[in-house]
């Protein structure tokens, strides 16, 4: 039997997953349909998408240094998906271009940090093999259901995006309270992104990664 823990940890990793694979899978697909309805060329938006990510990814990344320095990382990647909601909002309700761009460029800016940390620690407890191996579903299942609800649905227009857009929100929202309940330190974050003052607990990482194990 899983604890209510690990049942929250195994959820909240698959659903972080989800998220990071599709968003990405639901912007590049919905090119075409925003090409439509921004009336420009399919070229054009998807260098202006391309070039936006690229930038706003470095930016955040630079961010996200500076913040975890002045508030830690805890603080930083508990909260990190509720910026990502934000612009995820901005972009759902697009009335134009502005309002798509500063969606977009607050969702870039989040979404490195975001896909990398989730991404290496699930990795951890994978590589062990047994159960944890579902934890990495989230990243196949978010690009199918994206891919096939912008392939098979194309024809109702903008309204299929923005859809997709909403639910990454609403999923958001529930990951960002089942991570309060986890009680994690994120002492194995990336040692990139600490700060220089700011070492990891390699006790208290292990110490979790065993509490993991012995649940399964």
């Amino acid at each position: 039997m899983f604890s209510l823990n690990k049942l929250n940890r195994i959820g909240v990793f698959m659903a972080t997953g989800y998220i990071c694979a599709g968003t990405a899978i639901a912007v590049i697909g919905g090119i075409p349909l925003w090409t439509e309805y921004f009336d420009s060329t399919f070229l054009l938006v998807s260098a202006v998408i391309i070039c936006t990510v690229i930038v706003a990814g470095a930016c955040g990344i630079l961010l996200m240094r500076y913040l975890i320095k002045k508030v830690g990382a805890k603080a930083v990647f508990e909260q990190d998906i509720l910026v990502y909601m934000i612009g995820m909002l901005l972009m759902a309700l697009t009335l134009n271009k502005a309002m798509f761009m500063v969606g977009l460029i607050i969702v870039s800016g989040v979404m490195p940090i975001f896909f990398y940390e989730n991404f290496n620690r699930q990795l951890l407890p994978v590589k062990k093999g047994g159960i944890s191996v579902i934890y990495l579903a989230g990243w196949a299942l978010g690009p199918i259901v994206c891919a096939l609800s912008i392939g098979l649905l194309s024809e109702y227009g903008l309204i299929v995006p923005r859809i997709i857009f909403a639910h990454f929100i609403v999923i958001g929202f529930w990951v960002w309270v089942k991570r309060l309940d986890i009680h994690e330190n994120y002492a194995d974050a990336p040692n990139w992104l600490l700060a220089k003052d700011e070492k990891p607990d390699q006790t208290s990482s292990v110490t979790a990664t065993e509490n993991d194990n012995k649940t399964e």
